[in-house]
């Protein structure tokens, strides 16, 4: 039984590789996007413990995501942190010593997909907390809803294998890591996480550049810092140096500024999105829309206020309207400033986000 079951996952490992369709477009008139242009959302971490596990008690599995649904399905792509393994093992099946461990059920991959969530990275520090047996439930729930993902694997070729994904005629590759986990969660002939080290990260983007976009989806840096740190910066330079086209970062579950280098947008951190946390340094956040030509050019950036602090700890998160959203755009330029001057002098406040054009 067992050999017929990693038979299985193998099946759906491989399966997650291979290319996607394009989704159907879907465009509500509030979130129009260009035609010439595919768009692709990125949003943080998506946690089903704590206040989010509540919620859904309280009001129905689909409530957390019912307020910005209409905005997820209004982009061609949508990748978020998956930072819970979707099982249906009990809490007494973990044997983990962690002060924090995460597990929703199994069908909350559906959740994701009637939301509009294409992808998601599972390359963090919570993937493991049901051990190997979580891990596999989660890759047979994501694929069962045609849901793809990267970033974790019964061993280290397929841990490593990135998402491959055809918007239009562009080609884009995602390639996940995580440099927060235990050593014994890294993928190596045992299944685990896709360990970032840079030098395996350049190896992976030149592999990957017959690709017309290459994405670098990493989970790092320090919890409730508003800023990166000078090493992650230099990481970042590196990895857009070697070919990368933009990186998108998440863990210390606040936003972080971006970045715009060599014409490639560094999203140091996107913070959270669906998280239960009654964490003081909790606030509301962003997420980042890139709009891209045909060729593989991004045409402008568009990052959005996302409602994320909840006092009643309700947890629905929405897009802020243009007066919420005023006090966390200003200081999303301000934190972005001593990163790079040139975005906040050619960014825009336009209502509810922040557009920057690339020239």
């Amino acid at each position: 039984m067992k050999v017929q079951r990693i038979g299985f996952i193998i099946v759906l490992l491989l399966h997650a590789g291979l290319y996607c369709s394009t989704p159907e477009h879907r465009l509500p008139a509030q979130y129009p996007a260009s035609s010439s242009e595919s768009s692709v959302l990125f949003v943080g971490d998506m946690m089903f413990e704590w206040a989010v596990k509540d919620t859904m008690s309280k009001k129905g599995v689909d409530y957390p995501l019912q307020n910005i649904q209409s905005f997820l399905h209004s982009f061609d792509f949508v990748m978020a942190n998956l930072e819970t393994p979707l099982t249906n093992k009990g809490f007494g099946d973990s044997s983990l010593d962690k002060k924090y461990i995460f597990k929703t059920t199994m069908d909350t991959a559906h959740l994701l997909n009637k939301a509009g969530i294409q992808a998601v990275t599972i390359a963090n520090n919570h993937m493991l907390d049901y051990g190997i047996g979580g891990l596999t439930d989660t890759l047979v729930a994501l694929s069962s809803y045609g849901i793809v993902y990267a970033g974790a694997g019964i061993n280290e070729t397929t841990a490593s294998r990135p998402i491959f994904y055809k918007l239009g005629a562009m080609q884009m590759v995602i390639i996940c890591y995580t440099q927060i986990c235990s050593r014994d969660m890294v993928a190596r002939g045992n299944p685990g996480v896709n360990f970032f080290e840079l030098s395996k990260a350049i190896q992976d983007i030149q592999k990957y550049n017959f690709a017309d976009f290459i994405v670098i989806n990493l989970h790092w840096g320090n919890e409730y810092f508003y800023y990166p740190s000078s090493k992650q910066i230099e990481i970042a330079h590196a990895l857009i140096d070697a070919g990368a086209d933009v990186i998108a970062g998440h863990h210390p579950h606040v936003y972080q500024g971006i970045e715009i280098y060599k014409n490639k947008p560094i999203i140091y951190s996107l913070g959270n999105f669906l998280f239960g946390s009654k964490h003081e340094g909790i606030n509301d956040t962003i997420a980042c829309a890139l709009y891209i030509a045909p060729e593989g050019k991004i045409a402008k950036i568009r990052v959005y206020a996302i409602k994320g602090k909840f006092d009643d700890q309700i947890i629905q998160p929405g897009v802020l309207n243009a007066d919420d959203a005023t006090h966390l755009l200003h200081h999303f330029l301000q934190i972005s400033k001593s990163l790079d001057g040139n975005f906040v002098d050619r960014a825009s406040i336009n209502n509810n986000y922040i557009e920057y054009s690339f020239r």
